[in-house]
């Protein structure tokens, strides 16, 4: 009989952290066994679940202690430090906090190796921008010469731009096309378009999340759009990352691509 995963969730009253927590908590394979959240939230010892009450960063190696998998949705300043304390302890993670610096991801896959535990980094669970990502980078290998432009739209609270997903797409095509050179936006007279990738971040009202990629030639263009109508997609998708990293002890960090066999 297989044994019970026992997860903890970092962002655990989050948008995506809370519906997490729901899940692993509805599953027959998972537990939900701890909570972590802001000290400064007014969360902390909230019960987040049937006798699991929210804890601050204070008590995340005490519940690390019990935990097989820990999830960090949290923010860019807290994870690295929560994730650095859970590889240290065997810990294998899941993470989906968007916006971590380059040099700390490389850290921290040192830290992986290091310590023989096993990662699943997304700046997005959903199956649908997974499949889409795969599809930016077919296209840009197939349209030598088209010029990219990618536009990304979010609800009025999120406090990062461009988005994570927006910035993934922009390094899988960026690989695909040799073109480094990213636009945030534009104002004035900038002149001809150079070699690069535009990025472009909305915000406004309660959009879920939605990511337009523009390939565009002098006669036809290819427009391709994902559009998240629930935050369920990414709650799912993050639930069955938890799944499949779980048995894993092979010190490397891997994509949602690789969970999802695409």
């Amino acid at each position: 009989m297989m044994e019970t995963i026992r997860v903890s969730v970092a962002g655990a009253t989050g948008k995506l952290g809370s519906m997490v927590c729901s899940l692993v908590q509805a599953s027959k394979e998972m537990r939900l066994v701890g909570a972590i959240v802001s000290s400064s939230g007014g969360h902390v010892g909230k019960e987040i679940a049937p006798g699991v009450f929210a804890v601050g960063p204070e008590g995340l190696r005490s519940v690390l202690q019990g935990t097989d998998v820990f999830v960090d949705v949290t923010n860019p300043t807290v994870a690295p430090g929560n994730l650095a304390i859970a590889t240290s302890m065997g810990v294998n993670c899941v993470v989906g906090t968007t916006g971590i610096e380059v040099a700390v991801l490389n850290g921290f896959s040192e830290s992986v190796q290091r310590e023989h535990t096993s990662v699943v980094v997304s700046p997005n669970f959903s199956i649908g921008v997974n499949v889409f990502w795969k599809a930016c980078e077919v296209l840009a290998r197939s349209l030598d010469g088209y010029e990219v432009e990618i536009i990304e739209m979010h609800h009025d609270k999120k406090k990062d731009a461009p988005s994570g997903t927006a910035m993934k797409a922009a390094d899988i095509i960026s690989k695909a096309t040799n073109v480094n050179k990213y636009v945030y936006g534009r104002q004035g007279v900038v002149g001809s378009r150079g070699k690069e990738i535009g990025i472009h971040a909305v915000r406004a009202g309660d959009v879920v999340g939605e990511h337009t990629v523009i390939f565009a030639g002098n006669r036809e263009r290819i427009e391709l759009t994902h559009r998240a109508h629930s935050r369920e997609a990414f709650a799912e998708g993050c639930v069955t990352a938890i799944q499949w990293v779980n048995a894993r002890k092979d010190g490397k960090v891997h994509t949602m691509a690789e969970v999802l066999g695409i």
